[in-house]
């Protein structure tokens, strides 16, 4: 950054007052981009500095495509967006850029017919007079029997099987229990892998996690008894498994369903929060297969804490405050009687608010520079013994707006499990400004912030430098925009000092996407 941006930005940063915004670029971000390339070269800024060690492939999932030529129902939530991948193979500043949009069944139907074909969505239509009818509602309801209904699979990437790129399995996942599997070489779509069919399985997570120490898949599916009940279904993926029949660490009956997004891995166990925040099934028919608009938060509700031992399969149910995360960013074991777990905090209207369409393309011209307490980055311990969960704020000595109001949390993966002290994040005090952000969850005076006016940020990878055991040395890699050439960028950015080394404008836009991962088998 120049003198005159850092002094700018500190500015910014330490005062609580109202500032204006040019929001320079921001509906040019959000414009969608359904265009199809491959393997374009990229071209570095001048100056620029990237690690010779690079490699594996980044895949970024997101939203490219809302509507289809009619003037008829519109999407009006961001997530609704039909799934666009772009990847980035990387040797060393040597790489190579392409995006595709997903081929989902009812992607390509819609298409076909220039509208939006009968569907769940997440919210209603930016036109309420255009909803399904009812040979369309019954088409929906057909497709929830075969699973069909809902095949969006946006926003996160994963890989099953082996980590190499001739066995490994990629996949698109999201909150569904069924995925869509893609070709990491070309984008292209390979086809829609279920679940077993019986039982029936309702919902997914779309944030499985590596089971430390080993190349396993852990996560969980929601299922239906015989009598209906739902029950949570525990699941190892081994690398030999195949998607529809994983191993099972254990079942057990919540007492309330939940709206989960993200869980947490200990080397020992994994801590599902199961929020009092749910879809209400009997809604979902009278909100005309409208997702969100059947969601309700109780807020007479506790939030459920289930830890689960991944050797035995034991089930230990406590209970929490009441709070609503999507992300979790990390957890470990302090000893035999506490857990601890980082959540990344924020409203329960966010996602069927915050994410809205006509909100998010009028941004506040005036921001209010102040933290929001429902959005913060805290941790809850969890004491095995006593059944307590408690939650416990970060300090905030640099008192940075951004520093403890942080989502999108990403780690070094080899301590995913273990006590760590750094998690970089992006911060949003409203939708245009944004800032990067490497928390030290051990020494907050040590945070460190990367701001720029004008300038949108979206979702951390990091990389850790070869054979260092220093747990934040290596570099960080994002997707930004740039609001004055209203253009996407590729940034790498050293994970030590936040500083950036090196950039690179792309020749297509991407716009907003929240989820990606790199695969470092994924060598071309």
């Amino acid at each position: 950054m120049n003198k005159i941006t850092v002094i700018i930005s500190t500015i910014l940063l330490f005062c609580v007052c109202k500032v204006a915004s040019e929001n320079k670029g921001w509906q040019e971000y959000l414009q969608d981009n359904s265009e199809e390339f491959h393997d374009i070269p990229l071209t570095w800024e001048s100056g620029s500095n990237v690690p010779s060690w690079l490699s594996g492939t980044y895949v970024r999932n997101g939203p490219g495509q809302h509507e289809f030529g009619s003037d008829k129902r519109k999407l009006s939530n961001w997530l609704d967006g039909f799934a666009k991948l772009h990847s980035f193979k990387f040797n060393g500043d040597r790489v190579l850029f392409s995006g595709k949009m997903l081929e989902s069944q009812n992607y390509l139907d819609s298409v076909a017919a220039g509208e939006l074909v009968p569907q769940f969505t997440l919210n209603q239509f930016v036109n309420p007079e255009d909803d399904w009818n009812i040979f369309e509602k019954m088409k929906i309801f057909y497709k929830m029997m075969d699973g069909t209904a809902f095949d969006n699979f946006n926003p996160m990437v994963w890989r099953f099987g082996e980590a190499n790129l001739d066995n490994g399995v990629f996949m698109a996942v999201t909150d569904a229990p069924a995925a869509l599997r893609f070709n990491i070489s070309d984008l292209s779509t390979m086809g829609v892998q279920m679940p077993a069919r019986y039982p029936p399985s309702t919902t997914g997570c779309a944030h499985p996690l590596r089971e430390p120490g080993t190349d396993n898949t852990i996560n969980f599916m929601t299922k239906l008894s015989m009598t209906g009940t739902p029950y949570i279904e525990v699941q190892r993926y081994r690398p030999e498994d195949s998607f529809s029949e994983p191993q099972i660490i254990t079942t057990f009956t919540p007492e309330k369903t939940s709206i989960v997004h993200s869980f947490s891995l200990t080397e020992d166990y994994a801590i599902i929060f199961m929020y009092p925040l749910d879809v209400d099934i009997m809604k979902i028919f009278t909100s005309n297969f409208h997702l969100f608009e059947a969601m309700e938060w109780d807020e007479t509700e506790d939030t459920d804490v289930y830890i689960i031992n991944l050797n035995d399969g034991d089930v230990l149910h406590l209970n929490a405050d009441p709070v609503y995360s999507l992300h979790h960013a990390n957890a470990y074991q302090v000893d035999e009687e506490e857990i601890v777990v980082d959540l990344c905090e924020h409203g329960h209207t966010g996602l069927s608010e915050y994410l809205r369409v006509d909100n998010l393309l009028q941004p506040p011209e005036t921001t209010e520079w102040k933290f929001i307490e429902e959005n913060e980055f805290a941790r809850w311990r969890i004491n095995l013994n006593t059944g307590k969960v408690t939650k416990q704020s970060f300090r905030n000595e640099t008192d940075s707006i951004f520093a403890n109001m942080i989502d999108f949390p990403m780690i070094n993966e080899n301590y995913r499990g273990k006590e760590y002290c750094y998690v970089y994040g992006v911060s949003l005090v409203d939708y245009t400004r944004t800032a990067i952000v490497k928390k030290n969850v051990c020494r907050s005076g040590e945070d460190k912030i990367w701001y720029k006016e004008n300038h949108y940020l979206s979702e951390i990878w990091f990389h850790q430098s070869p054979n260092s055991t220093v747990e934040d040395d290596g570099v960080l890699m994002t997707l930004a925009f740039d609001g004055e050439r209203k253009q996407s960028y590729m940034m790498i950015i050293d994970a030590l000092t936040l500083e950036t080394i090196a950039t690179s404008y792309l020749p297509h836009n991407i716009p907003w996407s929240a989820h990606g991962y790199h695969f470092y088998e994924a060598q071309f």
